[in-house]
């Protein structure tokens, strides 16, 4: 399972946090005449009605920026910042500071308040997505530890001496009864060492890729291990599809790696089923493989399953199912992505 996440690195911890910085900021040159109670409650609701505004652009507001609705959102904006500069004004002239608010124009006293709910809300925002970018540079970083960790230890398997030595025998072998398949199995040979060095730092690459490397993958294994194992592979054939949908690289090749490399059995039957779908834009990974009994009894089976459950925590959390269990020797895993949030 992923690591426990710290206290302090929780999103409503960070968000008190950021409140109460943000309100000593915001009153700091106000502290000298907050002697009284009904003082600080002034000057808190005061904060809480700029802040308040300031979140609700954030969450309901800003979002029609982010989907380049240029115009809407200005509309927007005016509109709902009008309301709390009216508000505060309000509030200013009717409880807060009457006194001074007694003599001054309406309408310069509201553009007063305009101004600083703009200025409020811009700065807040701001801050959110320098805050929101350092996070994101931080999870891309560790992202890019564990993708390196897993590209460095599956490219030093596959180019270990004994991989290759089987690939180029069986190779041979074809080359002697069916010669003509030949030129096939080294292109995706070819096609499976280019996609690890070209596309294993990428932080995205497109479905349809990564199916065809898992496809690639799983022709070399064929050649290995055909005739004593049972392998089916099933994957949607709309290309087109496929390359609607982005995901990170190299998350699927693990579970598919680890159920050949766990699936070698002498007195049971020897099988690999890989099964990817599509249910209401998420995509459904099934894999079933024979498991010997002498895996069973080890307590570190599912070692080799850590690094895709960080990785998935850091660029899916909330938007993902990943699950394995055996039952009896055949052990199974079930990995469930929703491709739209990535």
């Amino acid at each position: 399972m992923a690591e426990k996440e710290k206290w302090y690195h929780r999103s409503y911890v960070q968000e008190v946090v950021f409140f109460i910085a943000m309100f000593i900021l915001t009153m700091a040159h106000e502290w000298i005449e907050l002697n009284t109670f009904t003082d600080f409650l002034k000057g808190l609701l005061f904060f809480l009605i700029l802040y308040g505004q300031a979140q609700f652009h954030r969450f309901f507001v800003f979002p029609l920026f982010l989907k380049r609705e240029y115009v809407r959102y200005a509309l927007i904006s005016f509109f709902f910042i009008s309301i709390g500069a009216l508000l505060h004004y309000l509030v200013n002239s009717y409880w807060i500071y009457p006194r001074f608010y007694k003599d001054i124009n309406v309408i310069e006293s509201f553009i007063y308040h305009f101004v600083i709910c703009t200025v409020n809300t811009m700065t807040i925002l701001s801050l959110f997505l320098i805050r929101q970018y350092s996070r994101e540079l931080q999870l891309r970083n560790q992202d890019q530890m564990l993708l390196s960790e897993m590209h460095i230890k599956f490219l030093h398997a596959q180019l270990n001496p004994h991989f290759i030595f089987n690939m180029f025998n069986n190779l041979y072998g074809v080359s002697l009864t069916d010669p003509q398949r030949v030129p096939d199995l080294i292109l995706k040979l070819s096609n499976l060492m280019r996609y690890q060095l070209e596309n294993g730092n990428n932080t995205k690459v497109s479905l349809e890729e990564e199916i065809r490397f898992i496809e690639n993958y799983i022709a070399m294994e064929k050649e290995r291990i055909g005739k004593r194992c049972q392998i089916l592979f099933r994957f949607p054939e709309n290309r087109d599809q496929l390359k609607q949908y982005q995901i990170a690289p190299l998350i699927l090749i693990t579970i598919v790696e680890n159920a050949f490399k766990h699936s070698q059995t002498i007195s049971q039957k020897w099988f690999v089923s890989i099964d990817i779908a599509f249910v209401d834009h998420s995509l459904n990974v099934n894999i079933r493989n024979s498991l010997s009994m002498d895996l069973l009894e080890k307590e570190s089976m599912g070692v080799g399953l850590k690094n895709i459950q960080k990785r998935l925590e850091l660029l899916y959390k909330g938007h993902y199912q990943f699950q394995s269990s055996h039952e009896g020797t055949e052990y199974r895993t079930n990995l469930i992505i929703d491709l739209n949030c990535l």
